[in-house]
C-alpha cells in the first residue's frame, strides 16, 4: 500500500475557500487502486490542513497522478488556496491492526487521526521495525477506540517512518497518550532509536471524507 501525506499551509483569510475546495475531491472515489482519504485541521497548528490518501499500488498511483490529478486540481481552484505543500510518500511495511477491518473501513470510521514521523538513526532502522510488531501493534490493539493504522517507510528516505493510526474520539486517543504511551514507549526504547520525532493530530473533516466507490 503506498500512503501519501499532504500538508499545507493556510492564510486564515484562506481557510474557509481551503476548506471549500478539498470537498472536491470526492471524484477520487472511482479511481482504480484508491483505498480512500482523509483530512482535518491540525490541532496544535489550526492553519495547517493534513490529508492522508491511501493507493494499493504504486502503478496504480503513478497512473493517477499522470492521467487524472491535474484535472481535479484545476477543476477545485485550490492551487491558490494555500501558502506551502509538502507532499511525502511512503509505503506500507506493517499494517497496524485493531477494531476495524483494513484501511477502508478505517477511512470510513475514523473520527480523529494521529500520524508521527521518526527520523531513526541508520544502526536503528531494524530495532525500531521489530518493535513496532512486538510492542506497539499489540500495546495500541488493547487501547479503547483504535480502528488501526499503519507503519511505513519513507520512498525517498528509508530511516523516515510513518506511523498513522485512526480512532473512535479525539477523548479515546487521549486515553491512550495518558495511560497506554509512556509505557509503550519505555518498552519499546523509542528514545535510543530515533534521531527526531515529530507529530500531528487532527479531527477527520467529514465533508474532507472520500471513500472508494466499492462497486466497480
Amino acid at each position: 500500500m503506498i500512503i501519501k501525506r499532504i500538508s499545507c499551509k493556510v492564510k486564515e483569510s484562506k481557510k474557509e475557500a481551503f476548506f471549500d475546495h478539498q470537498k472536491q475531491w470526492q471524484p477520487l472515489s472511482e479511481v482504480n487502486g484508491f483505498l480512500g482519504q482523509l483530512g482535518g485541521w491540525s490541532t496544535a497548528e489550526p492553519l495547517t490542513a493534513c490529508i492522508y490518501s491511501f493507493w494499493k499500488t504504486q502503478r496504480e498511483y503513478a497512473f493517477f497522478m499522470e492521467e487524472i490529478h491535474d484535472e481535479i486540481v484545476d477543476r477545485s481552484g485550490q492551487r491558490g488556496a494555500y501558502e506551502s505543500i509538502d507532499i511525502r510518500l511512503f509505503e506500507e511495511n506493517l499494517e497496524n491492526a485493531g477494531m476495524a477491518a483494513g484501511i477502508l473501513d478505517i477511512v470510513v470510521r475514523a473520527n480523529y487521526i494521529r500520524a508521527s514521523l521518526s527520523l531513526v538513526k541508520d544502526a536503528a532502522v531494524r530495532h525500531f521495525a521489530d518493535m513496532q510488531e512486538i510492542v506497539w501493534n499489540p500495546g495500541m490493539q488493547k487501547s479503547e477506540g483504535m480502528l488501526g493504522g499503519t507503519f511505513a517507510f519513507s520512498q525517498k528516505q528509508r530511516n523516515l517512518c510513518l506511523v498513522l493510526t485512526g480512532w473512535e474520539s479525539e477523548a479515546v486517543h487521549r486515553g491512550y497518550m495518558e495511560e497506554s504511551l509512556p509505557k509503550l514507549l519505555k518498552m519499546a526504547e523509542t528514545k535510543h532509536d530515533v534521531l527526531e520525532l515529530t507529530g500531528e493530530e487532527f479531527k477527520v473533516e467529514e465533508e474532507w471524507r472520500v471513500c472508494p466507490d466499492r462497486s466497480n
